[in-house]
């Protein structure tokens, strides 16, 4: 059985747009579509699929100058992308190789192939990348290389992880099913966020579990971190039922098995930066989080901690 996708496909030809429908959706897989480049960036403001299936020949901005955008940018760059053309000059799909799409097909290709070809490309990427599967968004892997290309490049930068709080109770009450719906939540706030307060470059991560990671320029850290623990709280609430939110607390067992009352989940925040220290390695970044992350999970509530040490 096919996995199911939810794929973007870019097209300008309504005829084509329509068939390249037909065969992705008769394969089970979710679309979405866009007509031109500037479309599809509007679309990838609201949400990110698993792959874009992008067209090279658009009038404008060119399926291959789109792909070149896309991967300078942190946010969108490990979106896989397959280049449709129905040209067989060797010239344009070196070209667009060179700006980091995939692969490519043919509308002359049977759809098993075009269906196989998608299928490859996904495995590959999550593997690569050890992407999260609910939130889609890049795993440990993308993390750590993304951090040490901007360590290597002597950027400033702020490493934001992101834990809640009692999330465990919350699952063992409210059953996995909940529990995802809450991660896929705080996803969607933090992408939001970023977007909304953020710098274009700013990267987000999932760690796995109830864990984020985000990284940033220093001067963004308050009005970023001053979002979330503001925004977080009355958001999740949705997830409570009414008795639950009018006593304050859920009653779960705790890792001992025995029952007992837990507050309603909550963010913590633990901030690394080497605006005024230097910071040379992914391990000491990892040890340092560490630290201010206990110091951050103490406190009562949604709160971010920023590690002030210098030199």
């Amino acid at each position: 059985m096919v996995d199911r996708f939810h794929i973007l496909i870019v097209d300008n030809d309504e005829n084509d747009l329509f068939l390249w429908r037909m065969i992705v959706e008769g394969f089970g897989h979710q679309v979405s579509t866009a007509r031109s480049g500037q479309e599809t960036f509007r679309f990838l403001e609201k949400q990110i699929p698993d792959l874009i299936l992008l067209d090279l020949k658009m009038p404008g901005m060119s399926g291959i100058e789109v792909s070149k955008q896309l991967r300078e940018l942190p946010a969108y760059q490990n979106i896989p992308i397959i280049m449709l053309t129905s040209s067989d000059d060797l010239g344009d799909k070196l070209q667009s190789f060179e700006q980091g799409v995939d692969d490519y097909v043919t509308k002359e290709m049977e759809p098993l192939e075009i269906s196989k070809r998608i299928e490859a490309v996904l495995k590959r990427y999550h593997k690569t990348l050890d992407t999260n599967p609910l939130t889609h968004l890049p795993g440990n892997n993308a993390i750590q290389k993304e951090l040490q290309r901007r360590i290597d490049a002597g950027l400033k930068f702020a490493v934001v992880y992101c834990d809640l709080d009692h999330f465990k109770a919350f699952n063992d009450a409210y059953g996995f099913v909940e529990g995802d719906r809450v991660i896929q939540f705080t996803a969607d706030l933090l992408r939001n966020i970023l977007k909304e307060k953020g710098n274009q470059e700013d990267f987000l991560g999932h760690v796995g579990g109830d864990d984020f990671v985000f990284l940033t320029t220093p001067d963004k850290v308050d009005l970023l971190c001053g979002a979330i623990v503001q925004t977080f709280p009355q958001g999740v609430k949705q997830f409570y039922s009414e008795d639950d939110l009018k006593q304050g607390y859920i009653t779960a067992k705790n890792r001992r098995g025995e029952r007992e009352t837990f507050p309603l989940m909550s963010i913590s925040l633990a901030v690394v930066t080497n605006e005024h220290r230097s910071l040379s390695s992914v391990a000491e970044i990892s040890r340092v989080a560490s630290e201010i992350k206990k110091l951050a999970k103490s406190k009562s509530g949604s709160n971010y901690v920023v590690d002030q040490r210098k030199n």
